[in-house]
C-alpha cells in the first residue's frame, strides 16, 4: 500500500529460517538502504525520510544485528544480499535503487551483481570488501572489548567532534554490549572471509552506479575511491568534505543532496 512521507512502518520477514528486520516510509520506487558493522537501521531514519519524498525507501537490519536475528548459521555477504531479494519479493517489488555503507556497501554491489534485473542504481558508501582489507590485522577493533577501544573506533569512523568525548564513547559502549552483537563474531568473520571480494562483484554491476566517499576516513582512506570506481564501467564517484566513514552522521544534508542527485 501507498503511505505517506512522515509514516514509518516497522517489519519483519523470514529467510531460510532466520528473520530480518526493517522499516519502511514513503511512496513511489523503492530504495533499500543497508548499513554496515556497528551500525543499524534507525541511523539512517534522517536519510530515508529525505529520500521518502519520491520513493519508498526500505531500510534493513542485516542479518545478525539490530533487530535481525542473531543466531544466523550463515553470514556470508550473498546472503545478506538473498535476504534483501526476499525482502522485495515479499512487496512484490520488481527493481529497487540500493544504498549501502561499509560492509553494506558491498551487500549492495553484491546485490546488483547477482541481481541485475532487479537493480535499477546503485550506491556504495565507504564501501568494506575490497581485497587489501583483508591484508593483515584491523587498526582497529570494529567490535570493541571496553571503552577506550570504543573510543578509538570512533577517531577512524567519525570526524564530528560530538563522537570523540570519552561520556559519548561510554554510552556508545554501552549500548553496544546491550546489543549483544559481538556473539556474531565466531559466524561473520568466516562469512566476510568467504564472500567474494569487490575486485570480483563490481566488475560485474551494470546498473549505473555511485561511489562515495568521506574525505576525512581513518578506516578505508579516500585514495580508495577511484580504485574501486574504476572497477565499475561507468560508475561516477564524489567525495564528501568533513566526513568520515560514516557521512550520514557526519554530513547528513551533504549525502542527502548527493543521494537526490543522483536516485532521482
Amino acid at each position: 500500500m501507498s503511505i505517506s512521507a512522515t509514516q514509518v512502518i516497522e517489519g519483519t520477514h523470514s529467510i531460510g529460517g532466520d528473520t530480518q528486520a526493517y522499516f519502511k516510509t514513503g511512496s513511489g520506487p523503492a530504495i533499500v538502504v543497508v548499513h554496515g558493522v556497528g551500525g543499524h537501521k534507525e541511523d539512517w531514519r534522517r536519510v530515508a525520510e529525505a529520500l521518502a519524498d519520491d520513493h519508498t525507501v526500505y531500510a534493513v537490519d542485516m542479518l545478525g544485528f539490530g533487530g535481525s536475528s542473531r543466531d544466523c548459521k550463515d553470514l556470508q555477504i550473498s546472503t545478506q544480499a538473498a535476504a534483501i531479494q526476499a525482502l522485495l519479493a515479499k512487496d512484490s517489488i520488481a527493481t529497487a535503487k540500493l544504498v549501502g555503507n561499509s560492509v553494506g556497501g558491498w551487500v549492495a554491489a553484491t546485490f546488483a551483481a547477482n541481481y541485475p534485473e532487479m537493480t535499477e542504481k546503485l550506491v556504495i558508501i565507504d564501501p568494506a570488501g575490497f581485497e587489501a582489507m583483508f591484508q593483515g590485522e584491523p587498526p582497529v577493533n570494529l567490535f570493541p572489548d571496553d571503552v577506550a577501544q570504543m573510543k578509538k573506533l570512533l577517531s577512524y569512523v567519525i570526524h564530528s567532534e560530538f563522537a570523540h568525548t570519552d561520556e559519548f564513547a561510554a554510552q556508545a559502549f554501552a549500548g553496544f554490549q546491550a546489543s549483544g552483537e559481538k556473539s556474531i563474531v565466531p559466524v561473520l568473520w568466516p562469512g566476510l572471509f568467504g564472500s567474494a571480494r569487490l575486485e570480483a562483484i563490481l566488475p560485474k554491476v551494470q546498473a549505473p552506479t555511485l561511489v562515495i566517499w568521506g574525505k576525512e576516513d581513518k578506516l578505508f582512506p579516500v585514495a580508495l575511491c577511484p580504485y574501486l570506481t574504476s572497477l565499475t564501467p561507468g560508475a561516477k564517484s564524489v567525495v564528501i568534505e568533513d566526513a568520515s566513514h560514516f557521512p550520514h552522521v557526519d554530513q547528513p544534508a551533504a549525502l542527502i543532496r548527493q543521494l537526490d542527485g543522483f536516485l532521482g
